[in-house]
């Protein structure tokens, strides 16, 4: 008897989580959709909130950002996803047509090679690099995969 109310509990079990993943799937699609279509002051306020949840009581000072970063709250959210995500940035092309100055990925459109602590002033004045850092950022916090996501950029940044 015992073993029978385990296996139907169990099996309750599972027939819920197969129910929740599908709501969840469409779910992180809506909110994945949301994401694409917002203006960049919409993208730079979910930033700020996601940043200030994701790395509560940053001392961001210890970064020594340079005088532009300080430009406008989407200079700033960018450059703080850079120092704290530059793996992630690295992971896609920039598509501001910068690699004639020699970037490599989106990275260094912020840091200098890639490298924290080393700033590039190229995104302090590049919406589209602001934009990316910023939507690679939201979309990894949803969870959503790298190739999705370079999809994304790609179907965003190209048209």
């Amino acid at each position: 008897m015992r073993l029978s109310k385990m296996f139907l509990s169990f099996f309750v079990l599972v027939l819920l989580c197969v129910w929740a993943a599908p709501a969840s799937a469409a779910d992180q699609e809506k909110e994945f959709q949301t994401i694409n279509k917002m203006s960049l002051k919409a993208l730079t306020e979910r930033s700020k909130a996601a940043l200030e949840k994701k790395y509560p009581g940053e001392k961001w000072e210890k970064y020594k950002f340079p005088k532009y970063v300080y430009l406008n709250d989407s200079v700033l959210a960018s450059y703080k996803i850079a120092v704290k995500e530059p793996d992630l940035l690295a992971k896609f092309p920039c598509y501001c047509f910068c690699e004639e100055m020699g970037h490599k990925n989106l990275a260094y459109c912020f840091l200098k090679r890639g490298v924290v602590g080393q700033f590039d002033d190229h995104a302090s004045g590049c919406n589209v690099c602001d934009a990316q850092a910023m939507h690679a950022f939201l979309w990894s916090d949803l969870g959503v995969t790298v190739d999705r996501m370079q999809k994304a950029m790609k179907e965003i940044y190209t048209k």
